[in-house]
């Protein structure tokens, strides 16, 4: 059996195509794996995966955004008047939604330049859904690499399957010529005998033992036709070319190498496919719905410079008289906190002047959206049934699991007890043949009593590699019931 490294796949591939021009004298499993385009298609979604994962990390990691704002422009008698908004933004989405947000606006006259509203605000997630939902990304990312890395590795052992089971295909085309001509050998015996007996040509006798013959070399004829044409697409998915369009006698392999069986039990049950796929599937929506918060709070904190909101006038005085009077901007320390429960929103805040007698400015937001509430009790109960699906899909699979081992175990069964049938059977073909071949030479049987020995040797012949084949695509069939991702180590 031929195993991937899921580390060389790369290079592997890339070896494969540089000598995929190179001509095999008889199929090979590893030319015509290179042959295969859906092998290839599964590694760049593999490579895609690996891309995808990236992106996530990316897309999870650090944040940072420059933005000029909108400027404004006012042209007047007086000069031109000007004011633009920068701002810098820093996040951290996997760190709880840390974000930390510094922008300034910044005014130009042709008699003064200024600013106002610098701020710099820290902003976090208390209770929210956000850890868990980058938890789920991260998991659904890894989960995509590992189903890529599975279906490369399960279609490198479905192309192997499919190369044996088209080389069985031909060995049954070939086993079936030898019936044929077995065939033709008894009835050129029966033939012979009728000869032998004087009946003459024009009688119903002769002509039917006559046309017996005909009739036998037309079948073989047929049948070998179409297994020169098997053999010439089998040879072309194999990238073989021959330098005449006859298949060569040895074109086949004169025996396989031999297989140990896997017992079905040797893997764990957790690993059976369609056990492992559906408690993934469980235990991600599970995830998902923990995930589905019905309170969030999160909280943020600030300093402001010139808050626009705590403008207050201040008086110059001479002699007890005011003089002049000008307004003013005070720092602050912003404060704000925002919550959701279900359909209901609250957000506060409040600013705090620092260098004036202004009062702290106040700040409240709410809206509610009486349909959440009502769908709450829809979705929970929905999620209900959802999670009995669930468990009810791992409880198939675990039946389905009972099933396959009944089944592999029962399918070993049968292919060892035809082992050993054809085994006896084929030795005593052959102990015969050679007999026949010796009694043959001595003159004492027809060279067609012979052959029919020598045929019926080389049909066990053949169903005894036809077994081995069986058995190679047994323990293939075996493996892809599991996942098998130690194989990736």
């Amino acid at each position: 059996n031929v195993f991937f490294n899921i580390k060389k796949l790369i290079p592997i591939l890339l070896l494969f195509f540089i000598i995929s021009g190179i001509c095999f004298a008889e199929p090979k499993l590893e030319s015509y794996l290179i042959n295969d385009l859906e092998l290839k298609r599964l590694l760049l979604e593999y490579q895609k995966a690996n891309l995808a994962a990236k992106k996530n990390d990316v897309d999870n990691g650090v944040a940072i955004e420059l933005s000029s704002g909108t400027a404004r422009f006012q042209f007047n008698d007086g000069g031109t008047n000007s004011s633009v908004t920068p701002t810098v933004t820093i996040s951290v989405p996997k760190a709880s939604n840390l974000s930390l947000k510094a922008s300034s606006t910044l005014k130009f006259t042709d008699e003064e330049n200024n600013s106002s509203d610098t701020s710099v605000n820290l902003g976090i997630d208390i209770i929210s859904s956000t850890h868990l939902n980058q938890k789920i990304n991260q998991i659904k990312a890894a989960r995509a690499i590992l189903e890529a890395k599975r279906a490369f590795q399960n279609r490198a052992l479905e192309a192997e399957k499919e190369f044996y089971s088209e080389m069985k295909n031909l060995f049954e085309n070939k086993s079936t010529i030898i019936s044929k001509q077995k065939d033709l050998y008894e009835d050129s015996i029966s033939f012979d005998e009728v000869k032998a007996k004087g009946y003459s040509q024009s009688s119903s006798k002769y002509r039917q033992a006559y046309m017996k013959v005909l009739s036998d070399k037309h079948e073989i004829d047929t049948v070998a036709h179409t297994f020169e044409h098997n053999c010439a697409v089998f040879a072309a998915k194999c990238g073989i070319v021959f330098e005449s369009n006859e298949i060569p006698e040895d074109f086949l392999p004169a025996d396989i190498a031999d297989s140990s069986a896997i017992d079905i039990l040797s893997f764990e049950k957790k690993n059976y496919a369609k056990i492992e796929k559906a408690v993934y599937a469980h235990e991600l929506a599970e995830l998902q719905r923990k995930a589905e918060k019905d309170f969030t709070l999160s909280v943020n904190s600030g300093y402001t410079m010139k808050n626009s909101n705590t403008s207050f006038t201040t008086d110059k005085t001479s002699n007890g008289y005011t003089t002049s009077s000008s307004t003013q901007k005070s720092d602050t320390v912003d404060i704000g906190l925002n919550a959701t429960w279900q359909g209901l929103s609250i957000g506060t805040g409040v600013n705090i002047p620092l260098y004036s007698d202004s009062n702290p400015v106040y700040s409240v937001s709410a809206s509610i959206k009486p349909n959440v509430f009502r769908n709450k009790k829809i979705t929970k109960q929905t999620n209900e049934l959802t999670a009995e699906q669930e468990m009810l899909s791992i409880q198939a699979a675990e039946e389905d699991y009972n099933t396959a081992i009944v089944d592999k175990q029962t399918e070993l069964q049968s292919i060892e007890w035809a082992k050993e049938t054809n085994l006896e059977t084929f030795d005593m073909w052959s102990n015969l043949e050679k007999d026949e071949k010796r009694w043959f030479d001595e003159g004492i049987v027809k060279e067609s009593e012979y052959l029919n020995a020598f045929a019926n040797r080389e049909l066990y012949r053949i169903k005894l590699l036809i077994n081995k084949i069986d058995l190679i695509i047994y323990n293939n069939s075996t493996k892809l019931l599991f996942c098998r991702d130690e194989e990736f180590k």
